[in-house]
């Protein structure tokens, strides 16, 4: 029996600090080669009648690992839309048919058997990969004592980031920016009553991360967030997108660690139609600042203590690239406590199966 698992009852079974803890067995077992991935294959598609800056993006990503066994495929659907705020940056608009709806689903395979066992809506498994990946990287990248937040963003990643980091370390006070006033403000009043620590809304980024023993960017901005000038001793960096860090941050900290040294894609994108398509979505997107395979990975450092923090004192920047073993790990758990709860709307798993016929007679 399949499990088909919506997003509210994906949030209603996730607990953060359990999903840090899938996340690092899993990024343990990428380290000792008992995990893989594929880097991600997007096709882009140009969507008639709509404005010069929107434009179907299919994407998808694969990972295993082996304990449990497991293999989740992702993949969205959806047009993506570029607008100006009020400060004229590019904001990024993601939506299927229309706005505030998206097509995003993960299928969970059991690799002993090829049997799939769950299709699970991806909205809820994104944020919680992804922060739960910033706790693994906090873990083993902050200091030991960090007891400071700066986020930049008041988003559902943002809050997962948060529970994430207040899971590896003892919090004191956080600082958030957005700028959006009600929606910082907002952010603070809720993540203050969910972790009982003191989360103040600040007015600038400037303010939110200035001498942070943690700071994260959390946004869907096509352009640099992070001022350059507030790299302080001891910092801990972690992004959501590394367009979100300048392309000198080689240069403004100590040290740059990644989750992943792969290609970012599985080759070039594949472009439907116009010509220009590909190019006009890669300047939208911003350049990365810097090229992975120079730079320690998560997993190496988990392996390698040596290769990670060296010193109180010393800056490090962490890029959270996207790596298909993320969902493996938190679709597993999604499932089992869905299961285990009686959640999910069941589907026979014959429906997905065929009978075989390779006479060729």
């Amino acid at each position: 029996m399949a499990l088909l698992i919506d997003n509210e009852t994906a949030e209603k079974v996730l607990n953060i600090a359990d999903a840090v803890e899938v996340m690092e067995n899993a990024f343990i077992q990428l380290g000792r080669g008992d995990a893989a991935f594929q880097p991600r294959t997007d096709v882009l598609s140009p969507v008639e009648g709509r404005g010069e800056l929107d434009y179907y993006w299919w994407h998808s990503l694969i990972g295993a690992i082996l304990d449990p066994p497991r293999l989740a495929f992702r993949f969205v659907s959806d047009v993506y839309s570029w607008r100006r705020d009020k400060d004229g940056k590019l904001r990024e608009i993601q939506y299927n048919v229309e706005e505030g709806k998206s097509m995003g689903f993960v299928l969970l395979f059991d690799s002993t058997s090829g049997e799939i066992l769950g299709l699970l809506n991806d909205e809820a498994l994104q944020h919680a990969r992804v922060g739960a990946t910033a706790g693994v990287a906090c873990k083993y990248l902050s200091r030991k004592d960090a007891d400071t937040v700066g986020i930049i963003g008041s988003g559902g990643m943002a809050k997962v980031y948060l529970e994430s980091f207040s899971a590896v370390r003892g919090l004191d006070q956080v600082k958030v920016y957005s700028p959006t006033v009600s929606h910082r403000e907002e952010f603070a009043n809720e993540m203050s009553a969910l972790l009982e620590i003191d989360v103040t809304p600040v007015s600038s980024p400037e303010k939110a991360v200035k001498n942070a023993d943690i700071v994260a960017t959390c946004t869907n901005a096509g352009a640099p967030v992070f001022p350059e000038n507030c790299v302080s001793e001891g910092m801990f960096l972690v992004d959501t997108k590394s367009n979100e860090v300048s392309s000198n941050s080689e240069s403004m900290f100590d040290k740059i660690i990644g989750t992943t040294r792969e290609a970012y894609l599985a080759s070039e994108d594949y472009v439907v139609g116009q010509k220009n398509l590909l190019e006009k979505h890669k300047n939208l997107h911003g350049k990365r600042g810097f090229e992975m395979k120079d730079y320690d990975t998560l997993s190496e450092i988990i392996q390698d203590p040596s290769k990670g923090r060296n010193g109180e004192g010393e800056s490090i920047y962490c890029n959270n690239r996207s790596t298909g073993i993320q969902f493996a790990a938190i679709c597993d758990l999604v499932h089992r406590r869905s299961v285990e709860e009686g959640l999910g709307i069941g589907i026979p798993s014959d429906w997905f199966q065929q009978d075989l016929d390779r006479s060729y007679s």
